[in-house]
């Protein structure tokens, strides 16, 4: 498993070697699908780092490469790297385009390469000919079937119980409630049931009254929890995976109060929650897209030879009432909330991991971007 990187003559030899593999070019303008953004400065021996995306289709992903970007170009001005670029596959979520854009990046020689995996599994071959070439390689937001890369990603155990915990407690611990699960039949969607199946197991007041897909998504939740509203007669929750905005709406759409939720974490979902003055336990939570920042970081650290564990777990984003008004200012309506992680904040938060403290608390951002 190599983690270092390896002398750049060596690393260039290697990466040449590739020319003969399929190259998929990537198109120009930062942002869109299937597009790549280069900032390039005069380098001066200065590593340059790439990140491959596999999907760019929601809120979600556009905040994580806006916060990458932010970062990178700052890390430029201060002389940290030389270059940066983002390569987003096109399609939804292909593994096959993200293989190839990872085989036209490896050739342009980068030192790191950041990859938010389309896949945990199809991705190993390239990730394998990457380390093969010396490139150091963090995967984040997703575990990965390729032992010579670093990972960094929330827990999906921690999700699942801070969108169950916080609003159990915030109706007093009983009740009746829905569950909208996720993507039923995937790894993280497993476990963040199993975890939610625990956490209810601790409130014996509280009664399952129906159990929905809605697949982390506002508009099939809607639909889900619209089907069960005229067979249930009361509900106090609904535990979601970041689909309360949809879920809210099928309670406004069929005349009901809205019950205690689990928003998702952007700007819009945090406004409704405050301009309707929901005030019953609801909370917002999902996962961090500033992991893109924190992969940044590792990348540099790694490069510096500073000591990382393989597998980092940082914290998940969880916005409770009492600081829902401070995101809800700085966030655009698509904007996801994201810890602002320093360099510093991302190395307090691997001295954590290595001696199992607490997580780090980055503070909530000033303003938005």
């Amino acid at each position: 498993m190599r983690t270092r990187p390896t002398p750049r003559p060596w690393r260039a030899a290697s990466v040449a070697s590739l020319t003969a593999l399929t190259v998929l070019a990537a198109g120009c303008g930062s942002g869109a699908s299937g597009g790549a953004a280069t900032q390039d400065a005069t380098g001066g021996g200065k590593p340059f780092i790439a990140l491959s995306n596999g999907f760019i289709g929601n809120g979600w992903r556009q905040t994580m490469i806006a916060k990458f970007e932010a970062a990178a170009k700052q890390a430029q001005s201060d002389g940290l790297i030389g270059k940066y670029k983002v390569v987003n596959a096109p399609g939804d979520n292909s593994a096959t385009e993200q293989v190839a854009q990872i085989k036209s990046l490896l050739l342009q020689k980068p030192d790191a390469l950041l990859i938010d995996p389309a896949s945990p599994t199809a991705l190993k071959p390239v990730i394998q000919q990457a380390c093969s070439a010396g490139v150091t390689v963090v995967v984040f937001d997703s575990a990965i079937d390729a032992d010579c890369a670093h990972v960094l990603q929330n827990s999906f155990a921690d999700w699942a119980t801070y969108a169950a915990k916080p609003l159990l407690d915030g109706i007093g611990g009983k009740g009746e409630v829905v569950v909208s699960r996720g993507v039923v039949g995937s790894q993280p969607e497993a476990e963040m049931y199993e975890t939610t199946k625990k956490i209810l197991a601790q409130y014996p007041g509280v009664k399952t009254a129906a159990t929905v897909t809605g697949m982390c998504d506002g508009a099939t939740a809607q639909k889900a929890v619209l089907g069960v509203l005229s067979s249930v007669a009361k509900i106090d929750g609904v535990i979601g995976c970041g689909d309360g905005h949809g879920v809210a709406q099928a309670f406004t759409t069929a005349g009901k109060p809205v019950p205690a939720v689990t928003f998702e974490t952007n700007g819009r979902a945090l406004n409704y929650w405050k301009d309707n003055k929901i005030d019953n336990g609801s909370v917002a939570v999902m996962s961090d897209p500033g992991q893109s920042v924190a992969a940044l970081w590792e990348a540099l650290d790694l490069l510096d030879k500073r000591d990382i564990p393989k597998h980092l777990t940082f914290p998940i984003v969880l916005v409770e009432q009492k600081d829902r008004d401070a995101w809800a200012a700085v966030l655009k309506p698509d904007e996801y909330a994201a810890w602002p992680w320093t360099r510093e904040l991302f190395r307090q938060q691997v001295k954590a991991v290595q001696t199992g403290g607490e997580p780090v608390r980055p503070p909530i951002p000033a303003a938005a971007g």
